[in-house]
């Protein structure tokens, strides 16, 4: 029994994959929203649906030959019960709009999230949302508007992640049948290398020549003033309170004895090969970043400025998930 569900589910995976490829080929690459049309819904009877097929034919075999024409007449009831309910299921994917809303680049090891805008003018109940791979996700637009679904890739290594075809499905409202339809939009991720173990990578180089003298550069010993916020400015330094109040969005500044900015190097980090250096460069960053320190990042030719802040810590990262990587993979 084993080996015949073995190859049960083995036949099964081919022919999806088939019929996936093929669905690739008419539909083609998309880079942008897609709206769901008829076309593009396939619909197939679930297990349930079979048997709910089964059972009406019976029926129909018992009514005409006892003539019992109440018999009869409910199993014309159920059969085009079974018939709306084909149609309401196509109509839940019919119509529906989906774009990309953005991605999450992880560590290695962890899973590369994408987000995908699902809008619609009428209610959809109990989409399924999927990568083919991983947990899917399950939502429902209870009127007109939009929500986001979050499908996730796992990872193993450095380097981009790419996720080819989307699948939506629905088994609403009997679960009778299931209608589906493939969004092949070619989104990619960025996955850094996963960092170092706390003190294995050893410490990182120290701050550079240059740090204030005169007890009147940035730092975090006293509070100075307020200031605009600028792109990068780290969450923990913006005056939250004063924005409540309905104020402008502003940064604290403090004076003290700052430290100047630091210039993390890949080839000042320790490791046996390139893969152990990068995820010490990468421990280097993650730990600067958690201090609220200035920092910098070189790898090979790649030089970043120091700053600060999370999407300063992306760019860092960036250069080291595709550093040395052959171009299929970067």
């Amino acid at each position: 029994m084993g080996a015949v569900a073995g190859l049960w589910r083995a036949l099964r995976h081919r022919g999806t994959e088939r019929v996936a490829a093929w669905a690739r080929r008419r539909h083609g690459a998309e880079t942008g929203p897609v709206t769901i049309t008829g076309r593009r819904v396939y619909i197939l009877p679930t297990g349930l649906g079979i048997a709910y097929g089964g059972m009406l034919f019976a029926m129909l075999l018992a009514g005409l030959n006892y003539a019992n024409n109440l018999a009869l007449a409910l199993t014309f009831v159920l059969a085009a019960a079974g018939w709306v309910a084909m149609h309401r299921c196509h109509h839940n994917l019919a119509g529906l709009e989906i774009a990309p809303a953005g991605t999450h680049p992880p560590f290695a090891g962890s899973d590369a999230t994408f987000s995908f805008r699902l809008a619609s003018s009428v209610p959809r109940i109990d989409l399924i949302v999927s990568s083919g791979c991983g947990t899917p996700a399950t939502l429902s637009l209870a009127g007109p508007g939009s929500t986001v679904a979050t499908v996730a890739l796992p990872t193993t290594r450095r380097g981009r992640v790419r996720l080819h075809r989307l699948r939506i499905e629905t088994t609403f409202p009997l679960g009778l049948f299931t209608a589906w339809t493939w969004i092949h939009p070619e989104l990619s991720c960025l996955v850094y290398p996963r960092p170092a173990a706390r003190g294995g990578g050893g410490p990182p180089p120290a701050a550079e020549a240059g740090a204030a003298r005169d007890g009147r550069a940035r730092g975090e010993e006293d509070f100075s003033a307020l200031r605009a916020f600028r792109d990068g400015d780290p969450p923990r330094r913006i005056a939250w309170k004063a924005w409540a109040r309905g104020g402008d969005l502003v940064v604290k500044e403090y004076v003290g004895s700052a430290r100047a900015p630091v210039m993390l190097d890949l080839d000042a980090a320790s490791g046996r090969d390139l893969e152990e250096r990068l995820a010490t460069l990468a421990r280097w960053i993650v730990d600067a970043e958690e201090r609220g320190d200035r920092y910098g990042v070189r790898v090979g030719t790649i030089e970043v400025a120091p700053g600060g802040g999370p999407l300063h810590r992306q760019r860092c990262l960036g250069p080291l998930a595709i550093h040395a990587l052959p171009p299929e993979a970067a």
